[in-house]
């Protein structure tokens, strides 16, 4: 009985470890919610990163604010490079060469010298939380450059720069006027001055030359950016709060087919509605900034979600091997999820993230979509479901169940042996 007793205490010292193992390693927990996809971690120990790239061999390529590192099919790591000035916001890879913006400058680096160039310089600084991001495809090349502003009104000595010229309201705010720095008035009628490279912006870019060509403005920020199979090219506009001396409300976060020469209305527009309409109003209506307009009612979205500042990142199932084809997949912040949009603007969530995590870049490779999450520090895949039941378990999960059949397998055997004496 002795024997046995401790047999017991045995089995059960092992289930327990194998619960500690399995907690231990509940940061990584991702909770698959649609029946049909397979999620695997590819890789760990990024915590704290900022960006993911693909090349044509595979090879993966991670920004952090001062270093980029490199990994190979094997699953080798190298730092490739480091500067400690840097401060890296994205990355893209096209043709043996990595794209990363940093503090005011497009830097190129050739993988084959280790060379860096500063093929843009003097890019103004967005804000609100939002960085600058590339969208590199096999044609063309474009950097979105966000407002400094919530609302178009600054507190501080920053401010957003005009693309274009535009004539002012007169409306001034604590004593400041829209695009102006902090303090300094704006008078009726008048007239501001467009800035080489201006905020609220997406710039198409020569990765020849470095020229930048003015695509579309009017845009308080892009946070997610990606081009579809027709060559469209979708974005995340991200929605103004409420908060700071020009507090909107009721804002969204939407997403936009991205039209050249178009100019979305920021700041006296959100999602196509006038920043006077009721849908915006606080304590009184919102006056707008601009006295005159260059387009009378710039173009709506194609989806609008249920708040603001939650959906971050955004990539395409150009080919229709995960999702639909053309299904656009994003985090969604607000609700610590994956979410997808099909062609039909029907929304779902496939993927609930741990607690722990902060998504910094989603990225499609033709066949699965890689999320680099830096808050759990690793980089995982959604993917169409595989494998003999369907779907892969995390190596945690297999090793419990292998330590808990073991443990039933040994107490039978003991209990056999016990029948046979």
């Amino acid at each position: 009985m002795k024997k046995f007793l401790k047999f017991c205490l045995m089995s059960i010292i092992i289930v327990t470890l194998a619960f500690i193992t399995y907690k231990v390693s509940d940061k990584y927990n991702l909770d698959i919610l649609k029946d049909d996809i397979d999620c695997t971690i590819i890789t760990k120990g990024v915590e704290n990163s900022r960006a993911i790239a693909l090349d044509e061999n595979g090879i993966m390529y991670i920004a952090f604010d001062d270093s980029i590192k490199q990994i190979d099919n094997d699953g080798k790591e190298k730092l490739i490079y480091k500067d400690k000035n840097l401060k890296i916001e994205d990355l893209a890879y096209k043709d043996g060469a990595l794209y990363f913006i940093s503090d005011s400058r497009l830097n190129k680096f050739l993988l084959s010298d280790s060379t860096v160039q500063v093929l843009v310089d003097n890019i103004p600084l967005g804000g609100n939380g939002i960085d600058r991001k590339l969208l590199i495809t096999d044609k063309e090349s474009y950097i979105t450059i966000g407002s400094v502003t919530n609302s178009g009104i600054s507190e501080g000595d920053d401010f957003d720069r005009t693309p274009i010229d535009l004539t002012l309201n007169g409306i001034n705010i604590d004593g400041t006027g829209a695009f102006k720095g902090k303090g300094i008035k704006s008078e009726q009628g008048e007239g501001i001055k467009s800035s080489p490279i201006g905020n609220g912006t997406v710039y198409k870019i020569s990765l020849e030359s470095g020229s930048l060509e003015l695509y579309a403005c009017g845009i308080r920020g892009i946070s997610g950016i990606d081009i579809n199979s027709e060559n469209n090219i979708m974005a995340i506009f991200s929605g103004m709060k409420d908060e700071g001396i020009r507090p909107v409300k009721r804002d969204k976060d939407y997403i936009y087919e991205l039209k050249k020469n178009e100019w979305y209305g920021f700041p006296d527009f959100s999602g196509g509605d006038n920043i006077s309409s009721p849908r915006f109003k606080g304590d009184e209506i919102i006056k707008p900034l601009l006295k005159t307009y260059p387009k009378k009612s710039p173009l709506g979205p194609i989806y609008q979600h249920t708040s603001v500042d939650a959906l971050k990142e955004l990539a395409i199932d150009k080919n229709g091997l995960v999702f639909g084809k053309d299904t656009m997949v994003f985090w969604d912040k607000s609700e610590n999820v994956i979410g997808a949009l099909d062609k039909n603007n029907v929304y779902k969530k496939v993927l609930k993230v741990s607690n722990e995590s902060f998504v910094e870049d989603i990225i499609f490779n033709g066949n699965e979509f890689l999320i680099l999450d830096s808050g759990i520090g690793c980089v995982y895949n959604i993917k169409a479901k595989e494998g003999i039941l369907g779907f892969t378990l995390p190596v945690v999960v297999w090793v419990f169940v292998f330590l808990l059949a073991f443990a039933i397998l040994m107490i039978v055997v003991y209990k056999m042996s016990k029948k046979k004496e």
